[in-house]
């Protein structure tokens, strides 16, 4: 899948290299789409980035905001071909585009708690709402932005998690 992207994989070559029959993959994950949603759910899980999102969670309103900028931007070097491949299956039209919509969408709801948070905490500055606010920090940590400015500008790594983070934060938050 990392290397042929997510149509170029079959689910006969998936069963044969899981050592299981295809009518079971599909009796499994019911389709392509829910394969490939599970198979993204599962690297979450697996790279450690879901209990980064928990323990993040632990800290003040803020300082896990920060956090979960900052762990989410991190991580997405890991899963950067994967999310460009489900991203452009969204674009086609092609399997692959309820696993990226699926993702972003925990993604966003994960950015929307932490903002509800900070709403709670009365830190979330006036003239932002919990939804606008989230969509507005989701958006800014978008892969496609990752790429843009790590791959494509030179920025470091570093630089961009630095640099968002402390953007988003002071938008939205009372620091």
């Amino acid at each position: 899948m990392l290397e042929r992207g997510p149509s170029g994989v079959t689910i006969a070559e998936i069963a044969t290299a899981a050592g299981v029959s295809r009518q079971l993959v599909y009796f499994h994950f019911e389709n392509r789409s829910g394969l490939l949603v599970a198979m993204a759910r599962h690297h979450d899980v697996r790279s450690g980035f879901t209990d980064r999102t928990r323990e993040v969670a632990r800290l003040p309103a803020t300082e896990a905001f920060e956090a979960l900028i900052a762990a989410w931007l991190a991580y997405v070097p890991e899963i950067l071909p994967v999310a460009q491949a489900l991203e452009a299956a969204v674009i086609a039209g092609e399997d692959g585009a309820d696993a990226w919509h699926d993702r972003m969408g925990a993604l966003r709801e994960t950015f929307r708690a932490a903002v509800e948070r900070l709403a709670a905490e009365g830190a979330l500055r006036d003239g932002w709402t919990v939804d606008a606010a989230a969509d507005w920090a989701w958006a800014r940590c978008q892969p496609a932005t990752w790429r843009h400015l790590v791959v494509d500008r030179g920025w470091s790594a570093d630089e961009l998690i630095r640099r968002t983070t402390v953007s988003i934060v002071a938008e939205i938050a009372n620091v």
